[in-house]
């Protein structure tokens, strides 16, 4: 630790070697202070919010950030296990308590990196994790499927392991618990699934369709917006004038040169607000339409996506298209509900 006056801390800076995530830096003033790490940061955040959102245990989820840290040194267990009960994160700081004081908490100078209510929800999931909340497994990639399927014979959650042959080969199964003997070997069931997908995938012009569609309907949605922007340049054209006339009665002597002035300022500051609500309001359509065609354009080839893209990515694909269980019967994929949106793009022409 830095040695510093605890006045400084006390002011709210994180006097010591930066955390996880931060970087060490000095201001002009010669004050040390730490930033966001934007590398670090984004990628422990994300660890905070799989464990918040219960979907690995802290284990696999340090795994996953150190794979994906490229075995940074930073990203050691330790690393993770202090930042998970670390206020710091969320915009706080301790001071020890000290001679008569007790401890207490200052709010940092440093930019937070998550909300207090995230690290809230954090600490309840740490803390209760143990007895009461049973995180996801990460399932093997050739057991993806895994907790999605069911048994076509008694309804049952298919589970899955490997089996070693002698030769030293593995083969994967999904299988029903005893005393069903329901069992599918996984690369046969894995190979369906992708080739449905494929068969679903939305036909020739199918997502212009549904894009201009969608557009359309958002339009529809918006009049209000419309209706807003309408007034806006209306009030704009009138401040366009207002902010004229002065110069006219300025330039034939009917009005002080400092009352001019001072009309044209307020009136060009009313102009510059109304113009920014107009951009806000064209902007947010215009985000709209990026953000659909971008995602869609991942849904056409949600096959590809779903054979190339790695297990959380391939069981965002089911649960995103397929809320509700699968049952495979042996040759394909069944299932009682399909998401409303996936059903309308992935339908043949015939049937729009």
């Amino acid at each position: 630790m830095l040695s510093v006056p605890l006045s400084s801390v006390k002011e709210g800076r994180y006097m010591g070697t930066a955390p996880l995530g931060y970087v060490n830096k000095i201001s002009e003033d010669k004050k040390i202070f730490i930033a966001i790490n934007e590398s670090e940061a984004l990628l422990l955040k994300w660890a905070f919010e799989q464990i918040v959102a219960n979907n690995f245990n802290t284990e696999q989820i340090w795994k996953k950030a150190r794979e994906k840290a490229n075995g940074k040194n930073r990203f050691s267990k330790s690393d993770i296990w202090v930042a998970l009960r670390n206020p710091l994160y969320c915009g706080k700081i301790f001071i020890p308590p000290y001679k008569d004081e007790q401890g207490y908490f200052v709010i940092g100078q440093h930019e937070p990196l998550i909300s207090e209510k995230m690290f809230a929800d954090l600490q309840d999931v740490l803390d209760v994790r143990k007895n009461v909340i049973k995180p996801k497994i990460v399932v093997m990639e050739n057991l993806s499927r895994r907790r999605f399927l069911k048994c076509p014979n008694c309804n049952k959650m298919l589970t899955g392991n490997a089996s070693k042959s002698h030769m030293g080969t593995y083969y994967y199964y999904y299988h029903c618990s005893s005393p069903c003997k329901t069992r599918f070997r996984a690369e046969i069931v894995n190979e369906a699934f992708v080739r449905q997908l494929k068969y679903l995938s939305p036909k020739a012009g199918m997502l212009a369709a549904f894009v201009k569609a969608f557009i359309n309907s958002f339009n529809n949605t918006t009049k209000t917006q419309n209706k807003e922007r309408v007034t806006i340049i209306n009030e704009i054209d009138q401040l366009n004038k207002r902010y004229h006339n002065p110069l006219l009665k300025n330039a034939d002597d009917e009005m002080d040169y400092e009352d001019c002035q001072e009309i044209k300022k307020l009136t060009r500051g009313s102009i510059e607000k109304l113009e920014g609500k107009l951009n806000a309001l064209a902007s947010v359509g215009t985000e709209i339409k990026d953000l659909i065609a971008t995602n869609l354009k991942k849904v056409a080839n949600s096959d590809k996506c779903f054979k190339n893209g790695d297990n959380e990515e391939k069981r965002a694909i089911i649960s995103s298209m397929f809320p509700e269980f699968l049952l495979f019967d042996g040759i394909r994929h069944r299932t009682s509900k399909t998401n409303s949106a996936t059903t309308l793009m992935y339908q043949n022409a015939s049937k729009l």
